[in-house]
């Protein structure tokens, strides 16, 4: 797969284990400014990282680029893609005949195209901190993707405690982030077009020492700065709207992937849950009129 088939970001968190110290200084400074630092001069981007002219030059080098022309474009090309909108999209969509058939392609290629994305350490890293239950976990989403979140939380909530979703209608999603530890993990959501109050909840949980979770498409959202571990998702569109095909899929993946660290833990909590719902449904028609 050429270098053209890749986001720069998603290149450049697959390739910081081979990076210079001063190299990931630069990937760093590109990915808390994503992708603007990118698109400033080479004198400007080694300033804002604090490294040498030709240490960008090797930087991008190790990325596949010919040069920092090529690097650029890819960049701006990413832009234009990040910022059209559902209806811009929608507008340049061509029409087809079966509306139905072509959607499902999509999905299928969107689940494969996911496989492809995700990193499997970031993937087994995020099992497991999902799994220790003496952490509290918080999950945040989106416009678009809320219903990710919920549903996480939901799945999270039968299998161990601890779990709580940011709920951005009650207040402003960083304020409800006061009380978080350092052994606390947030999960984020953040798709195209990017929330400015999603990210800077990323930046507050990081800030704080805890770990960030980041479920994102494959532009990658800005707030994954603040992540140590990135789920990166095929988005392709069907019709003008980015597919959650592939986040739901791994959302689905790595909850069976919890209830099987946890086992007998998490069945026996399901089991009481059950007796309580079946508490709840006896109360009930016992005081109903």
């Amino acid at each position: 797969m050429s270098v053209t088939d890749h986001r720069v970001g998603e290149l450049v968190r697959q390739r910081l284990d081979s990076l210079s110290p001063a190299e990931r200084r630069l990937a760093r400074a590109l990915l808390a400014s994503y992708p603007i630092a990118g698109l400033e001069s080479v004198a400007r981007f080694a300033e804002r990282a604090g490294v040498s002219p030709p240490t960008v030059t090797r930087f991008i080098a190790k990325l596949g680029f010919r040069g920092y022309p090529e690097f650029q474009e890819n960049l701006r090309d990413e832009v234009q893609a990040r910022l059209s909108s559902p209806l811009e999209r929608y507008r340049e969509e061509p029409k087809r005949e079966s509306a139905v058939k072509t959607a499902l392609d999509v999905a299928t290629h969107n689940l494969k195209a996911t496989i492809e994305l995700l990193s499997d350490r970031d993937v087994v890293e995020t099992v497991e901190l999902l799994a220790d239950v003496r952490r509290r976990v918080l999950v945040l989403g989106g416009r678009v993707s809320a219903p990710l979140a919920r549903y996480l939380a939901a799945q999270l909530h039968l299998l161990r405690p601890g779990i709580g979703l940011v709920d951005a209608e009650r207040s402003a999603p960083a304020q409800q982030l006061i009380d978080m530890r350092r052994t606390d993990l947030l999960v984020v959501f953040d798709y195209r077009r990017y929330q400015p109050d999603t990210i800077d909840c990323a930046r507050v949980a990081a800030a704080r020492g805890c770990d960030v979770v980041l479920f994102t498409d494959q532009w990658l959202s800005p707030a994954s700065a603040f992540a140590r571990q990135v789920l990166v998702t095929s988005v392709e569109t069907v019709g003008p709207f980015d597919s959650l095909v592939g986040a739901i899929a791994v959302v689905e993946a790595i909850v069976a992937a919890v209830l099987g660290k946890l086992g007998a833990r998490a069945e026996a909590r399901m089991q009481n849950l059950e007796r309580l719902r079946a508490g709840d449904v006896l109360g009930g028609a016992e005081t109903g009129g």
